[in-house]
């Protein structure tokens, strides 16, 4: 066999090899490619004593170099099936106007009634605790919450009335 029809049949042989390793014919091409010039290229220095074992170990070098490199390269493919976690653009900023209205609602009432409010539902003190240190009976403190909750709703849902559905 001349060395180009020996040439051809190794390439057709490591195609094969390659093929079965990588379940890939695009890079099986590649790496044939690469594997018959490094082969070429090894010859020219050196004597070559079996040609097909050297190509074949050249070849299961170079899949396996493929295979981490693609390893190391991880990919997720996009799939707009996944949502992201983030909150979309318009619940932040109806979220920001809520918060808007809801600050205003709060700086719009008697101080009394808001640092009452604020003390119970904001930072958690007791009925009795705020009743305590404000010198008043704990009706007084559950009525001041219940008045500032019943204002609060009120401004909220004006708001969304005039965002037409939206606060």
């Amino acid at each position: 066999m001349t060395d180009l029809a020996s040439l051809r049949a190794q390439r057709h042989d490591l195609y094969h090899f390659i093929v079965r390793r990588t379940r890939d014919p695009a890079a099986a091409d590649d790496l044939v490619q690469e594997t018959l010039l490094r082969l070429m290229t090894y010859e020219q220095a050196r004597n070559v004593v079996d040609r097909a074992a050297l190509g074949y170990r050249i070849a299961l070098n170079l899949v396996h170099d493929h295979f981490r490199h693609h390893s190391r390269r991880a990919v997720q493919a996009l799939n707009d099936d996944i949502p992201c976690e983030a909150p979309a653009p318009e619940q932040i900023l109806m979220h920001r106007q809520k918060v808007e209205v809801f600050g205003k609602a709060l700086d719009a009432m008697p101080p009394l009634r808001r640092d009452v409010f604020i003390r119970r539902r904001l930072h958690g003190h007791s009925t009795r605790q705020i009743a305590a240190e404000l010198n008043m009976n704990e009706a007084a403190v559950e009525k001041h919450v219940v008045r500032a909750l019943e204002q609060l709703h009120r401004e909220m849902a004006k708001a969304e009335r005039r965002a037409g559905g939206r606060p």
